[in-house]
């Protein structure tokens, strides 16, 4: 299968953006269990706030806890539940920040605020905050495994692998100190479920952090050894999580699976659904690219880039005049994508369009010299202009960026044979048919747990 489109991976998957749904979660959702019950206030604009907050009415809630906070600013529940909306309405919210900051020694363990001032924080570029705060969460990071797993998923989010390795190895410490006479627990037996439960999750989680730090060999024992402990169930959120980090390590076969599998049970991530159409599009498993494009554009047909990915797999499908439609769509939301303009060149090049083709690819090459795709489709036209050291220069530029691209690599081969170079010719011949037969290897897995 070709890597011609490896570029576009960093459309999605440049750093690890894990599918955190507990920060969706609307706030308040934990306060009895964080230990700030709603107050039995007498003031009835924070009443009045709870209750519209309940309701749907976010902006209202908000509404009434500005009043409430300027007729009291010394009253922390109105500084908390203020806070609190403010960044649910908008996470990157500095005044949500610091009404947050402002109430933390008064609910040192309330998690919902713990947590959102983390996320905010690290959305923020505020990283310097983060170590005391978790210091500050230490209590509750030792007595709620499920909040002390939380965090970590919001520290390995943000790329922040360090503090998360040191907070792993704390509950893997305490993990171990619960195995009966140094024995893991057996997921099948009901009395080590729970315990079997949060081995397998902590073996997940090491496993994103390796797929973070570029460990691929080691990600995917620690997912398979996840799996021995049934983490994540086919059920669980964090299944788009393994998807993602699958994709993210080239594993597109099983990225796919793994969206299916999430999809199932969340048929309305549109996203996920967008995500799983373009690791279906670089298994080359181009009708299923095409299926699941085409529920995204008909479910929610905002979404970014969904006509261009779609685009790119009709053209595999060699259904060039819808595949031109869906480019065109794409420049029409974004006059300068690049992206779409280097494939209308290469539909131009298909249909013997010399001159248009190179027209698009000077448009395109002004917005982005360095877009590769632009310059592999360069090389297929210099080739068929019989210009030769054009496209040898052109396609080496694409294996500068792409040493992955297998169609970069056969096309480079046959450049070098007409001009006259067989050993290079041969050389990278050789290359093609290695990143070939990898890529049939790949494509070979079954479940992505398992692989």
């Amino acid at each position: 299968m070709s890597q011609r489109f490896a570029a576009f991976s960093s459309q999605f998957a440049a750093g690890l953006s894990l599918a955190v749904w507990f920060l969706a979660a609307p706030v308040l959702c934990g306060q009895t269990r964080a230990g700030t019950p709603v107050p039995q206030s007498e003031d009835p604009l924070i009443r009045e706030a709870l209750a519209a907050f309940q309701s749907g009415e976010l902006d209202a809630a908000i509404r009434k806890l500005r009043q409430a906070h300027e007729i009291a600013p010394a009253n922390s529940y109105a500084s908390l539940y203020l806070g609190l909306m403010l960044y649910q309405k908008n996470s990157g919210s500095l005044e949500s920040q610091r009404l947050m900051e402002s109430v933390l020694d008064k609910f040192p363990t309330n998690q919902d605020l713990l947590l959102r001032l983390l996320d905010s924080y690290l959305l923020t570029g505020k990283e310097a905050k983060v170590p005391a705060l978790l210091e500050r969460m230490r209590r509750p990071l030792e007595s709620n495994p499920r909040f002390a797993f939380t965090i970590l998923y919001v520290l390995v989010r943000y790329g922040q692998l360090d503090p998360a390795r040191r907070e792993l190895g704390r509950i893997e410490s305490r993990l171990r100190g619960q195995f009966r006479e140094g024995k893991e627990p057996d997921p099948k037996a009901p009395s080590d479920q729970a315990l079997a439960r949060e081995f397998g999750e902590a073996c997940f989680i090491k496993g994103m952090i390796a797929a973070s730090s570029d460990q691929k060999a080691e990600a995917m024992r620690l997912f398979q050894a996840a799996d021995r402990y049934e983490f994540p169930a086919r059920d669980a959120p964090q299944m788009s999580m393994l998807a993602e980090a699958l994709s993210r390590m080239e594993e597109y076969g099983l990225s796919a699976q793994a969206y299916e599998i999430y999809l199932a049970r969340f048929p309305q991530d549109h996203g996920a659904r967008l995500q799983a159409g373009i690791a279906h599009l670089y298994n080359a498993s181009f009708a299923r690219a095409r299926d699941q494009l085409k529920q995204v554009l008909e479910k929610a047909p905002a979404t970014p880039m969904v006509n261009y990915y779609l685009g790119l797999a009709l053209v595999e499908l060699r259904q060039h005049d819808e595949a031109r439609r869906h480019f065109e769509r794409e420049l029409e939301g974004n006059p300068k994508s690049y992206q779409a303009m280097a494939q209308l060149a290469n539909l131009d090049y298909l249909e013997g369009e010399n001159q248009k083709c190179q027209r698009w690819l000077e448009k395109a090459a002004g917005l982005n010299p360095a877009w590769e795709e632009t310059h592999f489709i360069y090389g297929l036209l210099y080739i068929r202009l019989r210009k030769y050291d054009l496209a040898v220069k052109s396609l080496e530029n694409v294996i500068k960026q792409a040493p992955q691209h297998i169609k970069a690599h056969y096309n480079l081969s046959i450049a070098y044979r007409r001009s006259g170079n067989e050993p290079k010719a041969k050389e990278h011949a050789d290359i093609y048919s290695r990143l070939l037969e990898a890529h049939k290897a790949r494509s070979l897995g079954d479940d992505p747990r398992r692989k």
